[in-house]
Formats: structure tokens, C-alpha cells, sequence
């Protein structure tokens, strides 16, 4: 429907402003004619119209088209009218927003002359959504994932993605008059033209949806990590952080962490409540709390302000444990060695006492103990012999001599710690930070409720319910037949001895028949295996097995490298009798991800005939550079890279070894996938 509109302002003439009269003075006829169907539009569309505008009386001033969504105005163009009769082009935009149903606008054209008489024309216009074939999310690092149509307004894609996915939605033009349309992120919701990226974020990263709906401009996952009210902020792909002010005997409600059934809580620091709530157990103050998203276990430790909390004179504070044998959630998975960035804070009790429990074979080794006390999460201040005396007839605190380091624990002569046992120890320095009381409690046997897992029919054996391996029968070609894991599909197995098959969401086994040591990291995600004969590890001469030791080659990333660890070697992939690989991205030394097994500029590295020193693929038995291997590796006693080669990181390479003609003739390969 089409109605027409005339208005216009005198204007009293003042004679120190004009030189015209009264009787010059003329309101004019602004007069319209539409050339264009203005009757639908789509969202986000650009609205095109020709006017022809003309005034035989008074010249033109200005044209202008208003769309309205009910009495708000919503978009605006103006555009000079400088000639009289001739036809104006222009464009207004269909604004684009969430929630805004199907229905009708309204476009008000307005041509106005120099006099201010206007004639306006109201026409409706129905406005829909566009229904796009399908859209793309463009990730921050310019990765493109097509988001295909799932049903009316909804679009998703489903890939391996890391835990925070930054990005932008990008929609096609649709139809004559629409737009390019980018969606990003404001005021903590999905909109058009925003410039920050959308924050995407899943609880782990792994294979996961990310979906949109252009209706309602609701985006998914955004998973928020929150103890009560206090929402976690992601520091990289497996960690976020909180620093809270925690009471103690709080109530803590932990929402949003993925398998948080399974999570192993440091019993120093709460106690797990049937209905899933936490108890702070330590003394009130401001704790960082890290939550490890693939370890599934929280770090806590005491601040002072924004810093990790240190021990002050008083005996008030923190203190620290650095050092061997000791770990959490698992000595075997997180030893803290004597890197300080690892060192465990100690709960703080209250009355200057200080508490650290473990579990042994679990959290401490049984064996043997060498770790220390320390004033701070770092070198400087330490509790040496002279410091700290220990009241238990097992843990003692070493002075120096007898072969045991100032101040360092360790077992006495003959004494170990008891698999499973509970051992709780105990830091009182209420007489002084210059005469420590060590008291180590075994509080009895730890109850143990294994969670199993097996492999292709065989249970494997764990203590944590987070470590896992045993010896399996596997047959190439077949699946690994996982149960008891869930979320395989966000596992690193070991591209060599086993293929990931999506179809079936099971991993087929890549090498030989034979008997392997398959382990199971569900810490880590990780799954790697080693050959096995006769319940031992196999050997050349004894199974066929060779064994890779040296620097730039590691499992699963550069962060574990083989070294020349004998007992520790990595065990080749043994993918034909007497074939051998070893696949991996180049990555660099420090900073590497999972999958990133060779090293891009440096390696030095070599094959043995078993896991440990004794025969191996050199002098006499030095395996034959293949042409492509020699583009990139040469034979100085330890291959190494070639003069002035650098392998080109992200790219994927392929070492193989050909034993078939025997250890005096093998060959190498290397190619880049």
C-alpha cells in the first residue's frame, strides 16, 4: 500500500538575510517517481532504490529513505538532489539482528526542496531471513571449516579442534541486493559487523560440533569453568586458572569440567562430597586454583597478591616441595623433578604447620624419596639439615654427608613405603623457621576402586585409574577393540603401530602380529605400545624389534625426547617383518605439540638391536642412505641432519628402515608426506 504525504515550512523572510520578498517566495512541488520494486528484502540485504526527483518551481534539496521495524527507525540514507528531473540511485541497509521474526517494514521516502516543502511516499516492505546454502567459520589462524545447513537457521561442523576456537562466521551474499555479512563478538553475544573474534570453547579440546543459528544468533559451545560463581579463564589449550578467596570448610560447586567423575582431587586441598561438591580444606586465604584440563586434576597453591605466596620469617606463608620421586595426580605421569615451575605448594593448616599427603606407587615412589622443602615456588630459600629434623623412623632429612644432600629426604637404610599406603606429612614451624618438625603419618591402606580398561580382550593393570598398560596379543589389520574409554576419538595413539578410524571409532593396529606392551595415558590422552617376546621386551634377535635412541626424535612431542636413555629407548613400529617407521611433524625443540616427533634443525640420532647399548646399526651393520634420505640425512657415527638442511616445520616425515636382506645391508629413508 502506497500513500503520499505533502508538508512543508514557511520560512518569514528577514530582510538583513534575504534579498528576496514575500511576493517571490514559492513552497515549490517536490514530486517522486519510483522505478524500483521495493516490496521484500532479506535481512542484511541492501534495499535498492531509483527515484526520479523533480520541482518545476523551487530547487531540490535532499532525498531520504527511513526503514522502520514498527515506530523504531532502523536505517537511514540520504543522498544530494543537486538536478532537477534527474534519477537518483541509492541503497538502504535491512539491519540484521537476533530474534527478530519474519514480518513487515516500513520505507519512508522523503524529497525535500530548498524551501523545506517535502513529499513523502510510504511503502511496506516484507522483510525475511535469508536461507543460506551454508556458511564458513574462518578461525583466527585463517583455518576455513564450511558450517553445512542442519535444519532452518541452524549450521554446524564437527572437526578435531583445539579446546578455544577463535573465529568469525562469514555468510554469503543471498540473492540481488544482499550482502557479504560477517558475524563476530560484542557485549558478550554473536552479532553482525563485530570485530572481535567469537570466542568458541569446548571442555577439552578434541573432536567436537560448533554450531550457529542465524535466527537467534545463538552460538555453541561456550563452556564456562566455574567453582560458585567464579568463572575460570583459559590460559592455553589445557589449562585455566582462577585466583579466589577460599574459606575454609567453603562449599565449592564446580560446573562445566568435562568427566569431572573422574578428576583426581588433591586430598591436602578438598575433600569430594557424594553429591559432587568440593570442601576447602586448607586455611582461609587467596588461593590460585589450576584447573588441568588434560591431567583432570586441580593445582592449588597459596598467593600474595598476584604471586605464588613465599614463607616469611614468622613461619607464616608457604612452603614448597621440589625434587624426585614425588607428583600429582601421578609420579609416572608429572614427576616434579627439580624444574621449579613444577613445585607443589603444601597446604597451610593454620598455627605455622604445613601439610602434603601422598599415596604410595601413586603419588610417591615406594623405593626411593629425593626431594626437599623450599621457602618459595623456585631456588633461594631452603630447609636443609640444619633446619628441619624428621620424627620418623622411615623419612629422613639428609645433612650432607653419608651420601645424602643437604636437606634432601630420603629413605633409611633398608625401609620402603608401602604401595598404596596413604603417608601424610606434616611441616611444623611454630618454634621458628630455623627448627622444622617433619612428622610423615602412614595412614593405612588407600581404598582403591579400579576403573577398567581393556585391549582387544585383555584387561590392562592400573593404580590410579590414570596410567594404564598390560601385555595384548594384537593382530595387524585388526582393531584395538578399546573398552572402558570414552572419548577415544581425542586420543594420541601412536601413528605408527596404530590408524585411527573414525567410521568405527576404534583404532586398527598398524604393525606386525605379535605380542605389545600397549599403554594407556588418560592423563595425556596418549596410547603407545612396545613389542614384546616372551614376556619381555623383544630384540632384534628375539622378535625382530630394533630400538631408536638420540636427540630430535620423541613421543608423543618434542617435550619427551629419546635422549640416550638406555632402558627408556622407543621401540620402532615394525610394520612388515623386519620394516621398520617412524612417522612425526617437524617441530621445534621447545613449545612443541602432540604428533610433533622430529625436531626441524637439529637430530642425532641411532638404531640399536635391543632397548639399551650393545649391537647396533653402525660401523659394519650402518644402514645405507636411500636417495631421498640422503637430501636429508647424513652418517657421522649418528645420522644428523644434512649440511645446511632444516626441515620445514608442520610438515609431516617418514623415516623407514628395510632390514629385509639383513643387519649388514639395511637401508633408511626419508621423505616428507
Amino acid at each position: 500500500m502506497k500513500t503520499i504525504k505533502y508538508a512543508f515550512l514557511a520560512m518569514a523572510g528577514i530582510a538583513s538575510l534575504t534579498a528576496c520578498n514575500d511576493d517571490d517566495w514559492s513552497k515549490g512541488n517536490p514530486t517522486m517517481g519510483v522505478k524500483t520494486d521495493l516490496g521484500t528484502a532479506c535481512f542484511g540485504d541492501s534495499l535498492r532504490f531509483t527515484i526520479n526527483a523533480s520541482d518545476s518551481e523551487v530547487p531540490l534539496s535532499t532525498l531520504r529513505a527511513q526503514l522502520y521495524f514498527g515506530d523504531e527507525m532502523v536505517s537511514e540514507k540520504v543522498i544530494r538532489t543537486k538536478k532537477n528531473g534527474e534519477d537518483y540511485e541509492g541503497a538502504v541497509y535491512v539491519p540484521y539482528l537476533a530474534n527478530i521474526p519474519d514480518g513487515r517494514a516500513t520505507l519512508i521516502l522523503t524529497l525535500q526542496n530548498i524551501n523545506f516543502t517535502k513529499n513523502s511516499m510510504e511503502y511496506e516492505v516484507k522483510i525475511t531471513h535469508p536461507d543460506y546454502p551454508s556458511l564458513t567459520f574462518v578461525a583466527e589462524d585463517g583455518t576455513e571449516y564450511k558450517m553445512e545447513k542442519q535444519e532452518k537457521y541452524v549450521y554446524a561442523f564437527t572437526e578435531r579442534l583445539p579446546q578455544e576456537l577463535k573465529g568469525f562466521i562469514k555468510a554469503p551474499k543471498y540473492g540481488e541486493n544482499g550482502n557479504e555479512l560477517t558475524f563476530g563478538y560484542a557485549n558478550s553475544a554473536i552479532s553482525v559487523g563485530a570485530e572481535s573474534a567469537i570466542p568458541f570453547s569446548n571442555s577439552n579440546p578434541g573432536k567436537y560440533t560448533v554450531s550457529f543459528n542465524t535466527f537467534s544468533f545463538e552460538g555453541s559451545p561456550f563452556t564456562k569453568l566455574m567453582f560458585n560463581d567464579m568463572q575460570f579463564e583459559s590460559t592455553d589449550d589445557t589449562h585455566a586458572q582462577a585466583d579466589i578467596k577460599l574459606t575454609q570448610g567453603q562449599t565449592i560447586t564446580p560446573a562445566g569440567f568435562p568427566n569431572f567423575a573422574d578428576w583426581w582431587i588433591d586430598p591436602d586441598f578438598f575433600k569430594k562430597e557424594d553429591n559432587g561438591n568440593l570442601t576447602f580444606l586448607p586455611a582461609s586465604g587467596s588461593y590460585r586454583v589450576i584447573a588441568d584440563l588434560q591431567k583432570q586434576y586441580f593445582r592449588v597453591y597459596l598467593l600474595n597478591g598476584n604471586d605464588p605466596a613465599k614463607l616469611a620469617d614468622d613461619g607464616t606463608g608457604a612452603v614448597w616441595v621440589i625434587g624426585n620421586n614425588v607428583g600429582k595426580p601421578s609420579v609416572d605421569s608429572s614427576e616434579v623433578g627439580w624444574t621449579t615451575e613444577n613445585a607443589l605448594c603444601m597446604a597451610p593448616m593454620g598455627d605455622k604447620r604445613y601439610q602434603i599427603t601422598f599415596v604410595g606407587g601413586q603419588t610417591i615412589s615406594t623405593d626411593g624419596i629425593n626431594f626437599k622443602f623450599f621457602h618459595q615456588m623456585g631456588w633461594g630459600g631452603e630447609f636443609g639439615g640444619d633446619a628441619l629434623t624428621s620424627t620418623s623412623d622411615i623419612v629422613k632429612v639428609g645433612d650432607g654427608t653419608s651420601g645424602h644432600d643437604n636437606g634432601n629426604l630420603y629413605l633409611a637404610e633398608g625401609e620402603t613405603l608401602s604401595a598404596n599406603h596413604v603417608y601424610r606429612f606434616t611441616i611444623d614451624l611454630s618454634a621458628g623457621i630455623t627448627a622444622g618438625v617433619l612428622s610423615v603419618e602412614d595412614c593405612g591402606e588407600q581404598a582403591f576402586e579400579e576403573k577398567p580398561v581393556s585391549v582387544a580382550g585383555t584387561k590392562l593393570t592400573t593404580s590410579d585409574n590414570s596410567y594404564y598398560e598390560g601385555t595384548v596379543t594384537l593382530s595387524q589389520g585388526d582393531y584395538l577393540n578399546v573398552n572402558g574409554l570414552s572419548g577415544l576419538d581425542e586420543y594420541y595413539a601412536d601413528p605408527d603401530y596404530f590408524i585411527f578410524d573414525e567410521d568405527a571409532n576404534d583404532f586398527k593396529v598398524n604393525v606386525i602380529s605379535s605380542d605389545y606392551k600397549v599403554k594407556i595415558n588418560k592423563a595425556s590422552k596418549t596410547i603407545s605400545a612396545i613389542m614384546m617376546y616372551g614376556g619381555e621386551e623383544a630384540t632384534f634377535d628375539n622378535g625382530g624389534a630394533i630400538w631408536l635412541m638420540g636427540w630430535g626424535v620423541a613421543s608423543p612431542s618434542m617435550d619427551s625426547q629419546f635422549g640416550w636413555n638406555p632402558g627408556a629407548a622407543y621401540c620402532m613400529a615394525q610394520i612388515a617383518p623386519n620394516v621398520y617407521q617412524f612417522t612425526g611433524v617437524a617441530g621445534p625443540e621447545k613449545g612443541s605439540s602432540v604428533g610433533m616427533r622430529i625436531r626441524t634443525d637439529y637430530l642425532s640420532f641411532k638404531f640399536f638391536l635391543q632397548d639399551g647399548w650393545g649391537g647396533e646399526l653402525s660401523g659394519d651393520n650402518a644402514l645405507t642412505l636411500t636417495e631421498g634420505a640422503s637430501s636429508l640425512l647424513k652418517d657421522s657415527g649418528n645420522l644428523e641432519l644434512a649440511d645446511g638442511v632444516n626441515l620445514e616445520e608442520g610438515a609431516t616425515y617418514r623415516i623407514t628402515v628395510d632390514l629385509t636382506a639383513g643387519v649388514a645391508a639395511g637401508t633408511i629413508d626419508m621423505v616428507k608426506l
